[in-house]
């Protein structure tokens, strides 16, 4: 085991230190703090990277599991994982780091090649999630094996320290990413970074955004609860660029694939996205709706596993309506109460689809119901019952407000029509 190849997920070279050390298998029962499911452990003391040990860990079938409660609790001063692998045999395999945590769990995949030490760095930006996991309460480490039968070496893993925000792709990296060595600009703000190069302002569009911020905050009671790190909004110069960069993004940042968006905007993981218009200019209604999806996500911690919760799309709406009124919002709000298009309250769920406009209407409609309807104070209760309930919107009103799933119905359609036929 001589030869070495480093995997590297981040081009910048992280601080090792000793005393970051989640694995290196210098003692003689460090094996007995992993757990294999469907496979077995075993500290060998030849063949490893460095020092005097290492585990072998024989994943017996798809899907094996090995865990270890060494990387447990607050990781927010940590920037990234990183360790040796190598892979017996002589077929390629992939495998993924997961972190099970409060809300969820933070996941990254990459591939080993056999017969050979690859070095794996894993920046925290770089890991996905499911759920809304906290990177404040991680709760272990898991390596979990695509394809199995297979027996792989690990040896000297560790956390390191660093960075200012270690969840979030730091600025030089991103602006290499993207841009290259074309013009751009970049504002930060306290709660926002806007990248461009298009002629717009990016701080006019900042301000703009940390002003959407103040409402959000406002309208959910969260004027209490900071943003742990800056929400990411790019913004290109052509509808063209910005969909490649949403593609390259997911794939260069998370190893994901992604279609090309095809709406105007688009907010994916940690990163929104948009194009320029001249007749708007850092101020077109997209930026203030794709960011506020990321403020969805992370402060309401509502999080749809495929595509958008209708909660998502109905909070983002409002919000930007509230800044940028639609001139026949009214118009078309009583046309679908009217015209008999409205969908039924009871397929609101986590499992609704949001695949038309009509959709998207209802969902604003609702959500304005909940916030400035009569039950307007009590939106704690609901949103706690709503995460519960996996967003399903009858049953949430009927636990969180005692309101019968007909009444409530009739009450929604009742308040808007009324506000939809205001002189």
């Amino acid at each position: 085991m001589k030869s070495a190849l480093t995997l590297l997920l981040f081009a910048t070279a992280l601080p090792a230190r000793a005393d970051d050390a989640v694995a290196d298998f210098e003692s003689p029962d460090s094996a007995a703090e992993w757990t294999a499911m469907d496979g077995s452990t075993e500290r060998i003391d030849e063949g490893a990277k460095s020092g005097s040990g290492a585990l072998l860990w024989r994943a017996r079938k798809d899907g094996a599991r090995l865990a270890t409660k060494r990387v447990k609790g607050d990781l927010t001063e940590c920037n990234s994982l990183r360790g040796w692998i190598w892979l017996r045999g002589t077929v390629e395999r992939v495998v993924v780091v997961r972190l099970p945590a409060t809300g969820g769990v933070f996941w990254r995949k990459f591939a080993v090649r056999p017969g050979v030490w690859s070095e794996i760095v894993l920046p925290f930006y770089q890991f996905r999630s499911d759920g809304v996991p906290r990177w404040t309460d991680v709760d272990g480490l898991e390596f979990l094996i695509r394809e199995g039968p297979s027996q792989l070496v690990l040896d000297d893993w560790r956390l390191t320290e660093g960075g200012t925000w270690p969840a979030m792709e730091p600025t030089t990296a991103l602006e290499e990413r993207v841009f290259g060595d074309g013009e751009h600009s970049m504002a930060l703000t306290e709660n926002f970074r806007v990248f461009t190069d298009a002629e717009m302002n990016a701080r006019d569009c900042a301000d703009r955004l940390e002003a959407g911020l103040d409402r959000f905050r406002k309208v959910f009671g969260l004027e209490e609860l900071p943003l742990d790190y800056p929400v990411t909004l790019i913004v290109r110069r052509t509808p063209e660029d910005f969909r490649r960069t949403a593609v390259e993004t997911a794939r260069d940042v998370y190893g994901g694939e992604l279609q090309a968006p095809k709406a105007d905007g688009f907010t994916f993981m940690d990163y929104s996205f948009g194009s320029w218009e001249a007749a708007s200019g850092a101020r077109r209604p997209t930026f203030l709706h794709e960011a506020c999806h990321q403020l969805v996500s992370r402060m309401l911690e509502f999080r749809g596993d495929a595509g958008s919760l209708w909660i998502e799309e109905g909070i983002c709406y409002l919000l930007q309506n509230d800044f940028y009124p639609q001139e026949n919002l009214r118009q078309q709000a009583l046309q679908l109460i009217e015209g008999g298009k409205a969908t039924p309250l009871e397929k609101f769920d986590a499992k609704l689809r949001m695949t038309s406009g009509a959709l998207d209407l209802q969902s604003l409609l609702i959500v304005r119901y909940l916030v400035k309807g009569p039950n307007a104070g009590k939106w704690s209760e609901l949103h706690a019952a709503l995460r519960e309930n996996q967003c399903d919107l009858l049953a949430s009103v009927e636990d969180a407000w005692g309101i019968p799933r007909a009444e409530f119905e009739k009450g929604w359609e009742d308040f808007t029509r009324e506000w939809a036929t205001e002189k």
